[in-house]
Formats: C-alpha cells, sequence, structure tokens
C-alpha cells in the first residue's frame, strides 16, 4: 500500500522553516520566509498561508502527538497574522504588493476556514477579515483557471458553515452553476482552455470540500467525472501526462483520488487503486514528481493534500493490490484534442491543441517531440502551445494538425518595471491583472508562420512529418526543448526529461528548407 509517511516527515520541518515561529514579532505567523526573515520581499506573500493548514493536519497523524499542541498554536498563528493581512489595502496579494488578486484570496481563505472549523476557534477578532474575504469571493469570478474558483466556491462554503451571514445563500447559488459550467462533458475542468490534470487533482481536492459543506449531490457527480477523466488518462501514460497538460504541470495531488477509496462505486474504487499505485507506489524515487517540488508549493495546495491522502489511507483496509496488464486501446477526446494510442507496450499521447506534441513510452523508455522554435531577428516563435484555434482532423490513417505559431517575448524582472508594478497597482488594484495576464500567459497565434503536422501511427512505426510556411529564408528553426514558454507558476519543476527529451527510442530524422517552406519528418521505431 502507498505511504506517504516517509514524504512528509522529510518535508514537515522545511513548512516549518517557511514560518515564523517567534510570539514575540509582528510577523509570528507568517509562512513567507522571503519578507520575515531574508528581508528580500517587501510584502508577505498570503497565498503561502496554507501551510498552516499543513502543519493543522500534521498534528492529528499519532506520530506528532507529542507536540500537537504546538503545533495546533502555530496553525492559529498562521489564522491570526493572515487576519492582520486581509483588512489592509489591496489585501490578498500574491505577487507583489496592493494585488488584490484571486488565487491568495481563495486559498488562503479556504485554509484559514478550515484550521478555524477544524480547530472550532472563536471568530472574534477574526471578523472583519473573513466578512471582507467572503465579499470579495462573492463579488469575484474565475473563469479562465477553474481550480481558483472552485477554491474560492469551497471557502465559501466553509465561510457559511462558520456564520451563515457572511455568505448570501442567493448568491452562493448562483457561483455554484457558474462553476459547475465550467466542466466539460468530457469531465475536465477548463485551465488556459484546455484540461490540466495537476490543476484538476486540485479542483478534486475542492469539490469534496465543497460536498461535504452543502452535501449537495452535484459536486460529488463533477468529483466522479473528473476523476474517470484523470483515471484513464493516467493509467494509460502509466504516471502523469506533464506537458500535455494545459499548464505544463507534472504533479498530480492524491487527496481527491484517495476519497474514491472509499467509494460505494466499485468499479471506481478499482479505478482509484490502479491510479494511485501508479502515481504513488514509487513516491522515494529520486525521479518522482513530489521530489522535485520546492518549499513553495508544499506550502501550498500540495503538502495539506498528502496529508489528507495519508489519513485516509491509514483508516482503510488493504486491498488486493490492482492489475496492471498492458491493454491496446485508442480513444479520442474531441473537445480538448487529445488522442491515446498502444502498440504492444508502447502508449502513445497526442495533444493535438499544443501544436501536435506527441509522447511514446514503455516500462523505461521514452520519445518526445514538442514541436519547433523559429528564431527570427531576435523573436521567438513557437509551435508548442495550447491554442483553441488549432485545427485537427483524426482518423485511422492519420491525424492532421494546423495552426499558427505563437510568438513568445522574453520579459525580464527589472527594479524599474517593479516600481511601476507597484505604482500602478496600488491605484489600480486587481483591474490590472487581466492586462499582466496577457502579458505574460495568454498570447494570440501570430498569423505569419503556419505550420502543419502529420503524425502516423504504423505497424512498428510512428511517422511524424511536419511543414513551417510563411519563412523568408533567414530565419533558424531548432527542435523544442521539454519547457513550455508559457508562464505557469507551478510548473516547470526539474524532469529528467529535461536533460535527455529521447530514452532508447530508435528514431530517424531529416530536414530541409526549400525556399520558404521548412520540411521535417521522423520515423520512430516501436518494434
Amino acid at each position: 500500500m502507498v505511504n506517504f509517511h516517509p514524504l512528509i516527515s522529510r518535508n514537515f520541518p522545511r513548512i516549518l522553516t517557511q514560518l515564523n515561529r517567534d510570539p514575540n514579532t509582528e510577523s509570528y505567523g507568517s509562512c513567507d520566509r522571503n519578507w520575515w526573515h531574508y528581508k528580500i520581499r517587501d510584502f508577505s506573500s498570503v497565498i503561502l498561508q496554507q501551510g498552516g493548514y499543513f502543519l493543522e493536519l500534521v498534528a492529528q497523524l499519532p506520530e506528532y502527538n507529542y507536540i500537537s499542541e504546538q503545533l495546533f498554536e502555530y496553525s492559529r498563528a498562521t489564522v491570526g497574522f493572515w487576519a492582520g493581512r486581509a483588512t489592509k489595502r489591496g489585501a490578498f496579494e500574491e505577487y507583489y504588493p496592493y494585488e488584490n488578486g484571486y488565487p491568495p484570496l481563495a486559498f488562503s481563505t479556504l485554509a484559514v476556514a478550515k484550521i478555524i472549523q477544524s480547530q472550532n476557534l472563536k471568530t472574534a477578532g477574526l471578523e472583519n477579515a473573513l466578512k471582507k474575504a467572503a465579499l470579495k469571493l462573492q463579488q469575484r469570478f474565475e473563469r479562465k483557471a477553474a481550480n481558483q474558483q472552485l477554491a474560492g466556491l469551497a471557502a465559501l462554503s466553509v465561510l457559511r458553515n462558520i456564520n451563515p451571514e457572511f455568505v448570501n445563500s442567493n448568491t452562493f447559488d448562483i457561483l455554484t452553476r457558474q462553476t459547475l459550467e465550467l466542466q466539460s462533458d468530457e469531465g475536465w475542468f477548463s485551465e488556459y482552455d484546455g484540461p490540466d490534470l495537476g490543476y484538476l487533482s486540485v479542483s478534486l481536492d475542492c469539490l469534496w470540500d465543497l460536498f461535504d459543506n452543502t452535501a449537495d449531490q452535484r459536486f460529488a457527480d463533477s468529483a466522479t467525472k473528473a476523476f474517470r477523466f484523470l483515471a484513464k488518462l493516467v493509467i494509460h501514460n502509466h504516471g502523469s501526462i506533464g506537458m500535455h497538460n494545459s499548464r505544463n504541470t507534472d504533479y498530480i495531488v492524491p487527496y481527491g483520488i484517495c476519497r474514491f477509496l472509499n467509494h460505494k462505486n466499485e468499479a471506481d474504487l478499482s479505478l482509484a487503486q490502479k491510479v494511485i499505485e501508479i502515481l504513488y507506489s514509487s513516491v522515494d524515487n529520486p525521479e518522482h514528481f513530489f521530489q522535485a517540488i520546492d518549499d513553495r508549493y508544499w506550502s501550498h495546495y500540495i503538502g495539506h493534500s498528502i496529508v489528507r491522502a495519508q489519513q485516509i489511507l491509514d483508516n482503510i483496509s488493504p486491498k488486493a493490490e490492482p492489475s496492471s496488464q498492458s491493454v491496446n486501446e485508442e480513444y479520442f477526446w474531441k473537445k480538448c484534442g487529445y488522442v491515446i494510442s498502444s502498440q504492444n507496450d508502447h502508449r502513445i499521447m497526442i495533444s493535438c491543441l499544443k501544436g501536435g506534441i506527441i509522447t511514446i513510452r514503455n516500462q523505461i523508455n521514452y520519445y518526445n517531440d514538442f514541436g519547433w522554435i523559429i528564431f527570427d531577428a531576435g523573436k521567438q516563435y513557437v509551435t508548442h502551445w495550447w491554442t483553441p484555434s488549432t485545427q485537427y482532423s483524426v482518423n485511422p490513417e492519420e491525424l492532421l494538425i494546423s495552426g499558427y505559431a505563437v510568438q513568445f517575448k522574453e520579459n525580464t524582472s527589472t527594479p524599474f518595471k517593479h516600481f511601476i508594478l507597484r505604482s500602478v497597482s496600488y491605484f489600480s488594484g486587481y483591474r490590472i491583472i487581466s492586462l499582466l495576464k496577457n502579458l505574460l500567459i495568454f498570447r494570440k497565434s501570430d498569423q505569419r508562420f503556419l505550420f502543419k503536422r502529420s503524425i502516423q501511427i504504423l505497424s512498428g512505426k510512428v511517422v511524424i512529418t511536419d511543414e513551417i510556411h510563411g519563412l523568408k529564408g533567414h530565419e533558424i528553426i531548432v527542435k523544442a526543448p521539454r519547457f513550455s514558454k508559457r508562464h505557469v507558476a507551478s510548473a516547470d519543476s526539474f524532469h529528467q526529461e529535461d536533460i535527455s527529451m529521447v530514452k532508447a527510442y530508435v528514431c530517424t530524422s531529416k530536414k530541409q528548407i526549400d525556399g520558404k517552406l521548412f520540411k521535417a519528418s521522423t520515423i520512430v521505431n516501436l518494434d
């Protein structure tokens, strides 16, 4: 059976290090070490207050009984510090002062509310902060990143149980309907226009919080749909799907998945067993995705999801190990453009809306193709970008994908830029966030370079053929590395494939530029 206890014990001291544990300081309870200790940040990133919920949960594990009272006190300190920050101008900062951002509002409020609920804390002295957080959550809606909206809705559900006066029932019902509409009938929630299993697992955690606090069956049904989508991809891929995610995450958090271990539906219970075994049986392996998570995201939702998952695992009877037999299968999700196929022990996955990127893997080897980068006069254009306007057709003989490369411009952080950002945010608050997202995250296709990709899955081989149109003759075209150019805070943890994108697969490639047309072809041998 999977065991997270060693992982928790290794990272527990690291999260305590992030916390200011000195009660004789004004910053007691801050979980942002870069602010209270190193002094290299001029504000405390409030989203990191989720670390207090991790400590609250760890205090409930039997092996920490000897220090549980101190851990509960530390978690209460994170609530008190959060409350002091929540009422300030531009409150709920994550990346810069006066940000008034939605993710720090949603996730920090959810964590704080669950600490209050768990310890049955009196809200005297906290009411102004809780009311302000509740009001903001009822006035905002995050459409582009569904996990954030689900966290905000979950926070409201806990606040409503703490004090019904904090949340307007009609508003909560409207937000519930709008939030559930973000889920595709294929099961995934929209994350930057597509599915992302990492953030979908975070959404699962929040859906169960919502169900537990409302008893509304719609949340459990939504969680089931999301889990089945996630399970099919994990089982096929024998792990996370990595760069095929719309937001490039490698991690998948376990709590929402472990909830299905107690499910009445035997099929879902069996699926959960398989998924948990695939994702977490090798959690102590240095190449496991949890080994590459930095302290910031351990303080986020990753840490407390693992502890909550272990609490479930500690209270269920051991079951027979799930079967891991190889199954040849093909499946196509039309709305998100995912294609999976198998040939003997070779598992193939293609993301049509991400420029047709493809991975092939068996038990120990892998092949990755993440498209192309076009260098033109100091500018970069990439085909590896989740783009809803990309066209594709899927048939038994050939996948055809076409679209326009996305221009990427690197933004370097400088003191002057931060001075402007702080000045504008002081007067404009969250109204500049959409502008910043368009600058850093959301980019439309550039109409200059048209790319076409053909993928044929044949007996014993895969043939990939590329064309790039619109060249003037001086461009440089190179294979894209594993890194995506799209900014996602929790992505870009180290992965072994950063070093080598192909392991042991034999492939032959050729490319040429003929006037304004670039051509390339690759044959990957599966025999």
